[in-house]
């Protein structure tokens, strides 16, 4: 007897509203819907997918409006067995690409895509519809085999062009078993969850799931508003906390321990230490990549943390050689939410997974049998007099300084050929130009004589997911050789 398929959200989304259905289901900038009103839209959602035509396998890139909609777009689809992406309606860089690669386009704003795919305009009709009463029967909802691609997500672009990944079921439930099993969630009504991470982001959308699927409440909204919201949890990139604590009103102390996570990049410590003193929970750091979901599931602020269970990690020599614990090397990591590679790019595919492992690029040393302490990217290590130094250490003596904000170190060639330090680095209000090279005299700690080639700028640019643009930095780094 084949047995039957694991439940998608959306069943677990209606198991919710028929036991309690005035539960709080989602939050969007104070105007709230209920697990009943939750559960209506996604089979209104579902019989409004299946006019159109969706079926199984048929691959769906969904943009706004909001989040709410986007979120039930997305989960209906995919309990519908449709291959789901998101994107950005306006300024997304990946367009081409993305749009050639899928059959529907459902988007509040217009979309130039390409015969054959479809353009759905979300529109106020369209969310009219989903909020109407369901008359009869729904749809009946036909989930992927584990095996089967889910979801097209993409590497953050921070070293150039987005490379897109197909994420089978099984990775996709990994993503949320990992978001389940990292986070103490409250029991029945008490989880609130404030998602400051779009849903283009594969890890915001997991936890969105992981939370409905324990009949929390997600929300989303700005600092402003933290009082009515009173989140126990709060999820994000680094820059999209540091928003946050930004917009809080003046003197806001949380009421009870909120537990914050974050993702995607280093955590400052003067930034942890803020949130702790705002939060008074868990401030959490992970690791993990796009290819893999979560390596670790908390970082500690010298980089190091424990592996999460169910994930493997070897450290390479630059042979590919397995080097013993100890010694730093190329982290490779093999997860059940692995990828088998990148669409249409296989020289990166080919160079990035070997033999059932992903090569991160990251660089990286195993304390112990469990425990991995990251030293930033492999192709950020910069290379002074023959030592090669992690850029993210070079970061962290500069941020751990009042002088400055911000701080972004990369590998540049401007000289010779050979790569050396480009700092660029963001004063704090009142220290000048002249002080800042005084206290990075201070603060730095380099072999040898190193060049380096500072840079002073009003901020550090940064992709929409918060990590530092590169590309855009290194080209700053030019112009000002």
């Amino acid at each position: 007897m084949r047995a039957p398929p694991l439940p998608t959200t959306a069943d677990y989304v209606e198991t919710f509203a028929a036991r309690t259905p005035q539960r709080p289901a989602l939050n969007e900038n104070g105007a709230g819907i209920t697990y009943a009103q939750l559960a209506n839209a996604l089979l209104q959602c579902g019989l409004h997918l299946q006019r159109l035509g969706v079926r199984p396998g048929e691959r769906i890139a969904v943009a706004g409006p909001g989040f709410g909609v986007q979120l039930v777009l997305l989960l209906a689809a995919e309990a519908l067995g449709a291959v789901t992406v998101s994107f950005e309606a306006e300024g997304d860089p990946d367009l081409d690409f993305l749009f050639a690669h899928v059959d529907r386009v459902f988007s509040a704003l217009p979309q130039a895509v390409p015969p054959p795919v479809r353009f759905h305009r979300i529109d106020q009709a369209f969310a009219d519809q989903l909020a109407a009463p369901l008359q009869g029967e729904g749809p009946e909802w036909s989930p992927l085999p584990l095996d089967a691609p889910q979801r097209l997500s993409r590497t953050s672009g921070s070293s150039g062009a987005s490379k897109f990944m197909r994420l089978s079921r099984l990775a996709q439930e990994w993503w949320i078993r990992t978001a389940l099993d990292s986070v103490t969630w409250q029991t029945d009504t008490a989880t609130r969850l404030l998602l400051l991470s779009p849903l283009v982001v594969n890890a915001g959308f997991a936890r969105a799931s992981a939370c409905l699927r324990r009949g929390g409440l997600v929300m989303a909204g700005s600092g402003r508003d933290i009082e009515s919201m009173q989140p126990t949890h709060v999820l994000g990139l680094p820059l999209q906390l540091q928003r946050l604590l930004d917009e809080l009103p003046a003197g806001y102390r949380a009421p009870h321990a909120t537990s914050v996570a974050t993702f995607g990049g280093a955590l400052p410590p003067q930034m942890r230490q803020r949130a702790q003193a705002v939060f008074g929970g868990v401030i959490h750091n992970r690791y993990g990549s796009n290819e893999t979901a979560v390596v670790c599931g908390e970082l500690d602020d010298s980089g190091a943390g424990v592996i999460a269970a169910g994930v493997q990690v070897r450290i390479l020599d630059d042979a590919g050689r397995v080097l013993p614990p100890g010694q730093a090397g190329v982290v490779a990591i093999r997860t059940p939410g692995l990828v088998e590679g990148y669409i249409d790019r296989p020289e990166e595919t080919a160079a990035a997974f070997r033999d059932g492992w992903f090569v991160s690029g990251d660089a990286g040393v195993l304390l112990g049998r469990r425990v991995l302490r990251l030293l930033g990217r492999q192709d950020d290590l910069v290379n002074l007099g023959g030592i090669k130094v992690p850029a993210l250490e070079i970061e962290q003596q500069v941020r751990n300084h009042a002088a400055f904000d911000d701080v972004a170190a990369v590998a540049v060639h401007l000289v010779g050929g050979s790569a050396t330090l480009g700092l660029a680095v963001v004063l704090a209000t009142g220290v000048s130009a002249e002080e800042g090279r005084r206290v990075l005299g201070d603060v730095l700690t380099l072999p040898l004589q190193a060049d380096v080639h500072l840079l002073f700028l009003s901020a550090i640019p940064r992709l929409a997911n918060g990590k530092t643009d590169r590309m855009e930095l290194l080209r700053l780094f030019r112009q000002h050789a």
